[in-house]
Formats: C-alpha cells, structure tokens, sequence
C-alpha cells in the first residue's frame, strides 16, 4: 500500500507575499513612529523636548517626584502646532537617583493621574515625615479648564510605592470646617518639616480666585495668611503675616527653607518673593529683602528675624532654592534664578547663604540662560538639581537649551555640569572653599546679632572646619520599602500605540495572505476535484481606515476651550542655542542692587495667630 501523497501547505507562501509582507512591515514600523511623535506626552523624549515650566518637585528615597506644571514639546516636527504653547502634566513622573545618568538620556517614570488631583500648577508641596508621601495643597486649574472639578473636601496625598511611582488619595483634616474657610491660593510659599517638630506643612500666601478655589465665585485677591498642617494630628491652622511680611503681609512665589540644625525644633527660613501693599492688584509690588532673612520656629510658632552681610542678591521671585548641611557645623541655602517683579530683570546666578554666619557669596559661574518658574532640590550628597523653568514670565515654549530641563549644580565646587551630567556616586558635601575661608577668618561673637536669644540659637554648636564631624540634625525620612508594583515607562503611549497599529497592520496582511491563498487553493481544487471541495472561504468584513486608528490626546477643557488644559500664557520665546547650563563668561548683571528693609531696624518676635483655627501639635 503506498503512502498518501503529501498535501501541500496552505502558508507556503510565494517570493510575492514575502515582498508584500515585508513591505508592509517596514510600513507599519515607519507608521508607528509617526503616530507616537503626533502624541501629547508628560514626559517626551529629549528630541522632542521644549519646555517645562511651573513644575513642583520633591525627593523621597531614591526618587525625584516632579508633579504639576506645562509642558510644551515638537509634535509631528512642530512645536505645539495649532495648539496653546504649553500643556498641563497630567501624570506624576520620577527620576531614579540611586543610578547616574546625563540630562539627554534619563529615564521618566510616569504615574498618570486616574484617580488623582486635576492638573495643577504652582501648588505648595510637602513631604511626609515619614518619608512615604508627599502632599500638594492650593494650584491654579490650567488655563482655567476643569476649575469645577476643584475640590476642598481634603488635601492630596500621594503614597509612594519605592519604585518612582505610587498612588493619589484624599486625606481629610480632622477640623474640616476650618480647612474650608482658607484661601486655597497659586504661587504659596512653602516647606515642611521634619524631626522633633513632627511633620509640619507651611503654605504662606498666595493668589486666590475661582480657579485656585471652588469657594470663590467672582472673588480674587493676595492672602496674608500662612497656612499650616500637621501631618500627624491632620489640624490645619492659621495665622496672619502682616507684621512678619512687609509692607502688609501679602507674598507670592517667594521660597521657604527648612533647617533642622538650629534651635531645638529646626527653623524655616523665609527667602525672598514678591510682596503687595493692597489686597486687591498686582500693582507696586516690591521683593523681600534678602538683607534681613525671617525665620520660624514652627514649635512655639514665632517669627525672629537676623540682618545679613557679604554679597547680597537682588530682590526676586519665582526663583529656587536648596539647602545642605556642612560638616564642619554650617548650613548653607543655595539661591538660583529668579525675577525682579519692579525691574523686570531675570536672573541666572547662583549666591549661597551659610549659617550661623548669615553671611551671603555669589558664585562664579553663570547659567546659560535666566530661569523663573521651577524648582530646585538636593541629590547625590551635593548637587542641586534644577527642574523645569522659563526664560522669561509667563513665555512657555522657548526651546530650552537644558536637555529635559534638567540643570546640575556642584553645590561644593560652585560649578554647573554642562552635560547635566548626574553622578550618584559623588563624594560628600563640604562648604565651598570660600565659605571655610571666611569662617576661618570671622570671629562669629562679633556679628550684630539681632538679640541674645537669636545668638544663643545659631552659636549653640561650635563651627569647626579644622576638624569636621556630621552635623547633629534631624534625621531625614528613610526610603520607603518597593512595593513590586512599576511604573510606566515614559515612552508608553508612543509604544502602545505604534503596537497597535502595527498589529493592525499585520493583522491586514494576515487577511490578505490567507484570502489570496485561499482563492489559489480553490482554483486549484475546482480543476482538479470537482466543485464539492469543502475549503472554508475568507475572512469576512473590512478593516477600517488607518486615518481612523489614530486616538486623539484626551482633551481636559471646557466647553469653551477644546485644546488641553491649562492656564493660558502667551508663549515662550524660541531658542536654537544648544548651549548648556553654563556661561563661562561670567557676565554681571546690570541691577544686582541690595534693598534693605524699612522699619526693619528693631527685632521683632512675633506669636503666630490662631485666631480660633485650631492648634498645631508638636
């Protein structure tokens, strides 16, 4: 008996259908690409990049947490075509800063924000004491889309899950009632505490309308109010600045510094921001003087207040700041960027204060360009990182000659890494050469203290650069446990999409292939079987358009507005300089000019205000 003859295969496919199949491979492949790059993203790759402006950011663990803000980026080559300059951060992104990177190739995590907060900018941002979350309070809704969904039944939390991503919840204040009669306000100045004074948030002023407050239809204005949160007894207080902020208490996009070292509870030191006369405008606003520097104890809730010397910076705005403890017994808060609300001036400098010694030092080196509008935190035992910025206010799609946004900072060697090059494995901080040598030089008894009091609080620890030992501050939050759970990487939305159409593409060529050779099989068998062949037929129905594959960037407006959501500042200047952070020549700035305080020649020791909001626990 001989064998059976053996049937052909159906998917023994001709040279013509290979060629078909890789060309329409290499199709969908190209396809792909492009539809990724026509994709609004939180966080685009650096050929895309543009601008990051209004962002906020912390550190917890090894992570950068970066929330808020606009971004604008190249979308099909263009920048932001037929479109607002900027978009809102709809997700919250991560860097890993247990690993070193360089500013062109670092890698986002994104954690899209379904069930959390609307996009915001310019909110206040505070970390756990507990090292596994951060809260925001106050923001401005994006161009004024999604201002109903605004809400002031709690305060947003964001639990970290130690892999760069984590979970939005609300937390409710245990006194509701009073958390609903604040002003939740844009531009608050703000920070946290950490240690013997158990956790405290500060907002301190800010303005206020309907789209930074539900409660406030057809109402607007600066607040004089500070703010704040114990995030172990969840009660929210209040008290008034009036006295503290001159001339009448209301400030806006100043920066706030905690620093554990000094006094029994830690201190938070006021520096800088813009200050209004009236409630109502913007009109004859003058900067705090970084002269004379405020500080808080946030246990007996008192302002006190010391002169400074040395170099002083101009006033400013909406510029950045860093602190970091010295081994030989010193703090020192770094200042960068910022404006000049009477001038108009922008500034790219850097100037460092160094306590107990209230003495200021500007360094040398120079950004490449101004920066207002970001935000600046400490990685890597002695780098600031830079995040974010404008050029110049309210202008948001200027290309950027920072890649992603990302500046460095060598906060030992006064430098800028020009190639935003992050090293995780950099040696310890130590104060700058020339913070040692004017301590060496400076008997610290001799300053002009503002009172005994203050000088017992900066002069109870030695400073000793002769033989330098860990300064005896609170101990920061630990890293939280990973829970296994990760992110998505920063390219899914363009790699998700270029799957599906090119599975949708192969999924066409599949059909194709298997009908044509369906027909060949069937016209084969018609001539040599009969017409009773049983071979199934095609598959039926059609594949839709490719035009019609392409899902749209989920637009967050209202009625009104049909682009994506957020607060509507005219664009940001266009740039093709490829320079990096640095400007080796070191210009000056024309109106570095140090204004003093008026009426601020006698100390000042003020009990923080209650007025019936509740208290803050220690």
């Amino acid at each position: 008996m001989s064998a059976n003859p053996r049937t052909p295969s159906r998917w023994n496919f001709s040279p013509l259908y290979l060629r078909y199949f890789r060309l329409l491979l290499v199709f969908s492949l190209l396809f792909s690409r492009a539809w990724g790059d026509d994709q609004f993203l939180d966080a685009p790759p650096a050929d895309r990049f543009v601008r990051r402006g209004y962002v906020r950011a912390t550190v917890l663990g090894n992570y950068v947490y970066i929330d808020g803000g606009l971004i604008a980026q190249k979308v099909g080559g263009q920048v932001q075509p037929d479109h607002y300059p900027a978009d809102p951060m709809n997700s919250t992104l991560s860097i890993d800063i247990s690993k070193s990177w360089s500013a062109e190739t670092v890698e986002f995590k994104v954690t899209p924000k379904t069930d959390g907060p609307i996009s915001l900018r310019l909110q206040a941002i505070w970390n756990d004491p507990n090292g596994d979350a951060f809260y925001i309070i106050g923001g401005r809704a994006l161009y004024g889309s999604r201002k109903d969904e605004l809400v002031k039944d709690g305060i947003w939390r964001f639990s970290v899950d130690g892999q760069g991503g984590g979970t939005w919840a609300k937390e409710q204040p245990s006194n509701l009632d009073v958390f609903q009669t604040i002003n939740l306000t844009d531009g608050p100045t703000f920070a946290s505490t950490y240690g013997p004074s158990g956790g405290i948030g500060i907002a301190i002023g800010g303005w206020y309308d309907d789209q930074t407050d539900p409660n406030k239809y057809n109402e607007s204005g600066w607040t004089n109010t500070m703010i704040t949160y114990n995030m172990n007894t969840k009660i929210v207080s209040t008290s008034d600045m009036s006295k503290v902020v001159p001339p009448a208490g209301y400030l806006s996009l100043g920066s706030a510094e905690f620093v554990p070292q000094f006094g029994p509870n830690g201190l938070v030191f006021l520096m800088g921001g813009a200050s209004y006369p009236r409630q109502a405008d913007g009109k004859d606003a003058s900067g705090l003087d970084f002269g004379n520097i405020s500080f808080y104890d946030p246990e007996d809730r008192k302002w006190r207040w010391q002169s400074t010397r040395g170099n002083i910076p101009a006033r400013r705005y909406a510029h950045c700041t860093a602190g970091i403890a010295g081994p030989a017994g010193t703090y020192e808060i770094f200042v960068y960027g910022g404006a000049d609300d009477e001038t108009g001036d922008t500034f790219d400098d850097v100037y460092v204060l160094s306590l107990p010694g209230f003495n200021w030092f500007k360094a040398e080196e120079r950004s490449v360009q101004p920066r207002l509008h970001f935000q600046c935190v400490v990685v890597g035992q002695r780098q600031m990182l830079a995040v974010g910025g404008l050029k110049l206010d309210r202008n948001d799609n200027d290309q950027d000659p920072v890649p992603q946004g990302l500046s460095i900072f060598d906060m030992t060697d006064l430098t800028w890494k020009r190639e935003g090059h992050y090293d995780a494995d950099a040696e310890p901080y130590k104060s700058p050469r020339v913070v040692e040598e004017w301590y060496k030089d400076t008997n610290l008894s001799s300053i002009s203290w503002t009172s005994d009091e203050v000088k017992n609080i900066f002069l109870a620890r030695p400073v000793n650069f002769d033989q330098p030992t860990p300064a005896p501050t609170a101990t920061p939050p630990a890293t939280p446990p990973a829970s296994g759970k990760e992110s998505s990487p920063n390219n899914i939305g363009p790699i998700v999409g270029g799957v599906v159409g090119a599975l949708a593409l192969l999924g066409l060529l599949a059909g194709l292939i298997y009908y044509f050779r369906f027909k060949k099989s069937k016209r084969l068998s018609s001539d040599k079987i009969g017409s009773g062949g049983t071979d199934a037929g095609g598959p039926s129905g059609s594949q839709p358009p490719l035009s019609e594959t392409r899902p749209e960037f989920k637009q967050e407006l209202s009625d009104e507005a049909r682009v994506t959501e957020m607060y509507a500042p005219p664009g940001e200047l266009m740039s093709n300089s490829n320079a990096w952070e640095l400007d080796a020549t070191a210009r000056e700035h024309e109106s570095h000019h140090a204004r003093q305080l008026d009426g601020m020649s006698q100390a000042y020791e003020l009990e923080a205000d209650t007025a019936a909001r509740g208290t803050v626990a220690g």
